[in-house]
């Protein structure tokens, strides 16, 4: 006898498992290729060794989830405005005239175009700087699309967790426009380091409240919805040593860089030279700025850029003076 199966019976669920497979699956949400907002934290006589020795859970999480190096080097002198004026103009201090270190209002502003000025011809970004000494006044100018927030360090109460609180509220608080470039300076470090010594108990605390400053900042940009598209750059102005600064000693030049956001590699340890200088242009290409025509000698650390091999090199940046 011969058993005939209906064909519409074995058909049905091979059918059925074939729909089942070729249902298409929603496609998994694209990481963001460039930021939206980058956050620049300079953290003031920070050094890289001071990261080993002290227990710094937020800067150890960015080192994980960015690309970092502990051998970037600041500029001479290793002081605070001129290394602060280079980092926003992408100018070694012969060419940005900013080579005095106090707050001295009569000589003026910086003549050099700043990150705020460049952001905000070309990307029509806001910006917002939060500073702990008035002397960076002279590199901050005052505009329309800037929140300036200057918390002195010589204030009391003015620390690093009040003012990564004050980002924060000031960002949720703005009402004209919401900044898309923060400048944050912390200088509670600094100040342990001239007071007690650099390397010394009471610094190494101080470094571990601006790392707890700066998590209450990340946990901020999380709850605003606007960590994933943000990338955050820890940098320093100088390092130090004994109680002071300012040498070309080692100790004082070598500061710590790091970067972790949308498109940036993760855990990468970074393999070229990089001067504090370098932050500017690496700014504007965590934007995807790149047609901007500023004669400066910053130059975008692209290795440290995830899928971007064979982009043309911005047409603002040139090989830094080493």
């Amino acid at each position: 006898m011969t058993v005939r199966v209906s064909a519409q019976w074995w058909l049905t669920p091979v059918l059925v498992s074939v729909s089942l497979v070729g249902l298409p699956t929603p496609p998994a949400a694209a990481a963001p290729a460039y930021a939206d907002n980058v956050v620049v934290i300079m953290v003031d006589g920070l050094r890289p060794d001071a990261l080993k020795q002290a227990e710094v859970p937020t800067l150890d999480g960015l080192i994980k989830r960015g690309a970092s190096t502990m051998k970037a080097q600041t500029v001479e002198p290793s002081l605070t405005l001129p290394a602060f004026a280079s980092m926003m103009s992408g100018l070694p201090v012969d060419q940005h005239g900013v080579d005095w270190n106090e707050y001295d209002p009569p000589r003026g502003f910086i003549k050099s175009p700043t990150l705020f000025e460049i952001a905000s011809f070309n990307g029509r970004k806001w910006g917002a700087a939060f500073l702990n000494k008035e002397k960076l006044l002279h590199v901050i100018k005052q505009d329309h699309q800037l929140l300036l927030n200057v918390c002195s360090i010589n204030e009391q109460g003015c620390n690093a967790k009040k003012i990564t609180g004050d980002v924060i509220d000031s960002y949720k608080t703005a009402t004209e426009g919401k900044p898309a470039l923060f400048v944050v300076q912390l200088a509670d470090a600094d100040a342990a380091g001239h007071d007690q010594g650099w390397m010394s108990k009471p610094y190494l605390k101080a470094v571990e409240e601006v790392d707890r400053a700066i998590g209450t900042l990340l946990k901020g940009f999380k709850d605003l919805g606007l960590y994933d598209r943000t990338t955050f750059i820890v940098t320093a102005d100088h390092g130090g040593h004994a109680k002071t600064h300012g040498t070309s000693m080692a100790e004082d030049m070598t500061i710590p860089w790091i970067a972790a956001g949308p498109g940036i590699k993760a855990g990468y340890e970074i393999k070229r030279p990089v001067s504090l200088i370098d932050t500017a242009a690496t700014i504007m290409r965590a934007f995807n700025i790149t047609d901007y025509y500023v004669e400066w000698k910053s130059r975008p650390i692209e290795e440290i850029f995830v899928d971007r091999a064979g982009t043309p090199t911005p047409s603002g940046a040139a090989k830094p003076n080493r």
